[in-house]
């Protein structure tokens, strides 16, 4: 091996170039391998029901994908042709060097000269590989990009039918191999062809864009939101069991009910028919979907606006949480046999403050140990020491029992409440981030907003001030209570009583 001054070898530079050269191509083939792993999985998912313009859409996927790889290509082999020069320059370097006298005058102008050569050509060649990189880094990202525009609806920016199926057929797999719950739901936006035909195909896309941007806002992080296809969307549930689902559910056709679509100076109302299933052992795909598809359809049946689920024997309405009489069939008696007897929970028969303490700070441990989401809430009855004050003892409690089952029904059968102080509860929220639980708190508020408390010959108007927090790396039990607490004091301006 020839020595260069400072010891350093011609074989050295030949090496460096070389690893260089193999790490160019790591990235150029596992970029190409993408590309067909790609390809392969879009045939593979290929159900033959495309319509024309999915077809076109795929073709020019391939297309866009095959031109990124084939610029890809020419650089690398520009890169073969580069490192090739650059090793036979570095030959005849060493050649050159080889034959030079130690004890010669001119020996050292000789090496001199050559370290001037190999830096000169070691700075172009890095230049070039640099370059390369950056290409194919460029067109890895065009891959990238594109595989994710192909699977992303273009007008409501939810995930689209092919990865709905895609989606759809995971979680069935999971579910079976694991034993876990896993819902589906599908929503139709009712009156879809009133809105085109009364306001245009424009109205129309601004409100299926509206139905897609609020069903984002509104489902967990989790879930896989799609569009399904023309006016119909769906939502893909891990880990969801049927009750889970079916309050999610209620709360996304309300969110849809309570939002306005603005449009030329036009306020568009919306609302949407929803059918829910959970998959059953060994169910496929289809007869998912099938269950599912058909509870929209009894919802529509029933007026619209409502939701309908499969319980593996017949169609509820998706405010009944009990076992009613079922929907059999088209036409039947929907009417809620539910007993109206029904118990519920009074504020004082709530948990307290030292329960619910006891059972978030386990739910914390959870949440550290196993990486999963928690959020709490604090509530306060604005004004209560004034109503209790003048109204008495009893109206006061009558007002605590009614936003109680005001909260309940906006929670899941997992969520903890407690009454934790005189007019202030806790909300413990399991599974959910704190941005998650921020909209359960815009619903509670909404629906005590929409609701005035009758009193003989008057009636209270209540409101209520909510912290939500989620949980933090630092966090126990009393950080959260503390921190939604202090949330609903900077709202209010005012100093809680300590409980």
């Amino acid at each position: 091996m020839t020595l260069l001054p400072l010891g350093v070898g011609l074989d050295n530079v030949l090496i460096d170039a070389g690893l260089a050269l193999i790490a160019l191509f790591v990235g150029f083939y596992s970029a190409i391998w993408y590309v067909k792993h790609s390809a392969t999985f879009n045939a593979d998912n290929d159900n033959g029901s495309d319509s024309e313009k999915d077809i076109e859409a795929k073709d020019n996927d391939a297309a866009r994908s095959s031109m990124a790889a084939q610029q890809m290509r020419d650089v690398a082999m520009n890169m073969v042709s580069d490192v090739g020069d650059h090793r036979d320059l570095m030959s005849g370097i060493s050649d050159e060097l080889g034959g030079v006298n130690a004890d010669s005058p001119d020996a050292n102008a000789a090496v001199a000269d050559a370290v001037d050569k190999i830096l000169s050509a070691n700075e172009k060649l890095q230049s070039r590989l640099a370059d390369a990189e950056q290409k194919i880094q460029a067109q890895a990202e065009e891959i990238k990009t594109q595989q994710v525009e192909a699977r992303t609806d273009a007008l409501t920016k939810l995930a689209n039918r092919r990865a709905f199926d895609d989606a759809l057929a995971q979680n069935l797999a999971l579910s079976s191999r694991k034993q876990l719950p896993f819902s589906l739901l599908i929503m139709d936006v009712d009156h879809f062809k009133k809105f085109n035909d009364e306001h245009g195909h424009q109205a129309g896309d601004e409100v299926l864009r509206s139905v897609g941007k609020t069903l984002q806002q509104v489902v967990k992080t989790s879930d896989v939101a799609c569009r399904y296809g023309g006016e119909e969307l769906a939502l893909v549930m891990p880990s969801t069991t049927l009750d889970e689902a079916r309050i999610a559910a209620e709360r996304i056709r309300k969110a849809i009910e309570e939002m306005a679509v603005k449009f030329d100076d036009k306020s568009l109302n919306v609302t949407v028919s929803v059918g829910l299933a959970e998959a059953a052992p060994g169910e496929d795909a289809v007869k998912l979907i099938g269950r599912a598809d058909a509870g929209v359809y009894f919802s529509k049946e029933a007026g619209r606006n409502c939701g309908h689920w499969h319980d593996g024997e017949g169609y509820l309405p998706m405010d009944v949480a009990a076992a009613p009489t079922r929907v059999a069939a088209k036409g039947a008696d929907t009417t809620n046999q539910q007993d109206s007897a029904e118990s519920e929970e009074s504020a004082e028969e709530l948990p307290d403050r030292a329960a619910f303490t006891h059972e978030l700070q386990r739910r914390v441990a959870e949440c550290h140990r196993f990486g999963v989401t928690l959020a709490a809430m604090h509530i306060v009855v604005d004004n209560y020491v004034r109503l209790e004050k003048e109204f008495g003892n009893a109206v006061g409690k009558l007002l605590l029992d009614s936003v109680a089952k005001f909260i309940r029904a906006s929670l899941r059968d997992m969520d903890l409440m407690a009454k934790i102080a005189p007019g202030e509860f806790a909300v413990m929220l399991p599974g959910s981030s704190g941005r998650e639980g921020g909209v359960v708190a815009a619903r509670i508020q909404t629906a005590i907003a929409s609701c005035a408390i009758p009193l003989g010959d008057k009636e209270i108007q209540l409101e209520l001030t909510i912290g939500v927090t989620g949980v933090e790396p630092s966090d126990d039990a009393e950080k959260m209570i503390e921190r939604a607490r202090t949330q609903v004091e900077a709202e209010t301006g005012q100093t809680l009583p300590v409980a």
